[in-house]
């Protein structure tokens, strides 16, 4: 880099970890690293100390401050006073704040995992998995007010088959990220002044569903079973959560299935096993197979060794 000396990240989730490492490469390792507490949006409860940000940026050496939102004062004041050449989101769970943008002179781009503007909001690859979409990608965009709806800057497209699952895509997503993040900075390094991006068309806007979370992972029963799988394939490896008999399950695997009588009951209602799955009644009368069951902190169990084990009855129900 030769005009990008100093530059502020703003990064917690997976992605967050290729993009320091593209900037560590480029020899524009970050002034000030900017990440979210673990407990934040961790998918499990882990311990906030194993924050893998955190660690990349004791082991480099470089500052770092935890904010939920960068919403601080004394944040603000301690990045306007580093006069930073860029600013660079990645992954951070949040918006930037207006009066943060207000107060530091410097450009921020943002890298989003999604093609803009579909699927705006903090968690677009699971987002794009939950909506069963086939194709999706990762944006260049140039941070404003409006949480990310400014000008985009680039794009790299990439196809999502229709039974990968969150850890599948992740691999390629980050390629992309460290990719799109190279030629933007090198593009703004190259700028005489600050690169002008396209504006986004609001017309074809699509916003990810709020229920989207790192550990917001409650099975959506209401909804058609085609949608439950589509939400676990958005939680794979770690599953979706439900609850039998007022105790917590994590459901790892399942499917759509057919079925040839009219079934009956509320959504979540166990109707059985069928082809060794735990038969459960979703939304629009579909029904949803649950292959692999665990009890939180327990051993993976087939769904007819959970059946035996728990001694299910038809009615019984998942909530």
């Amino acid at each position: 880099m030769n005009k990008i000396h100093s530059i502020v990240f703003f990064g917690t989730h997976e992605l967050a970890l290729p993009a320091l490492e593209t900037l560590l490469e480029l020899e524009a390792t970050p002034t000030l690293i900017v990440t979210r507490p673990f407990a934040s949006y961790a998918l499990d409860e882990e311990d906030d100390s194993s924050h893998p940000v955190a660690e990349w940026a004791q082991q480099q050496g470089v500052d770092l401050v935890r904010s939920r939102r960068a919403t601080e004062p004394e944040l603000r004041e301690r990045i306007a006073g580093l006069k930073p050449d860029l600013m660079v989101v990645v992954d951070y769970g949040m918006p930037l704040p207006a009066e943060l943008l207000e107060a530091v002179e410097a450009s921020a781009i943002e890298v989003h995992p999604s093609l803009l503007p579909h699927l705006r909001g903090p968690h677009g690859l699971r987002a794009a998995l939950a909506a069963g979409v086939t194709n999706s990608g990762v944006s260049v965009f140039e941070v404003n007010d409006e949480p990310w709806s400014g000008p985009v800057h680039m794009q790299e497209e990439m196809e999502i088959g229709a039974r990968d699952t969150f850890k599948d895509i992740l691999p390629e997503a980050e390629q992309l990220t460290s990719k799109i993040l190279t030629k933007a900075l090198r593009k703004f390094d190259r700028a005489k002044k600050p690169p002008k991006g396209k504006p986004q068309k609001e017309s074809k806007t699509t916003v990810a569903s709020p229920e989207i979370g790192g550990r917001n992972r409650k099975a959506p029963w209401s909804l058609k079973a085609e949608n439950v799988y589509n939400r676990l394939r958005a939680y794979h490896p770690s599953g979706l959560k439900a609850y039998m008999r007022y105790r917590p399950v994590e459901i790892l695997s399942g499917m759509p299935m057919e079925w040839v009588e009219a079934p009956y009951g509320s959504s979540g209602t166990y109707l059985g096993m069928r082809s060794g799955k735990l038969a459960v009644l979703c939304g629009e009368s579909t029904i949803f197979g649950i292959g692999r069951i665990r009890w939180p902190g327990g051993e993976t169990q087939t769904a007819s060794e959970f059946a035996f084990a728990e001694q299910l009855t038809v009615g019984d129900r998942f909530a």
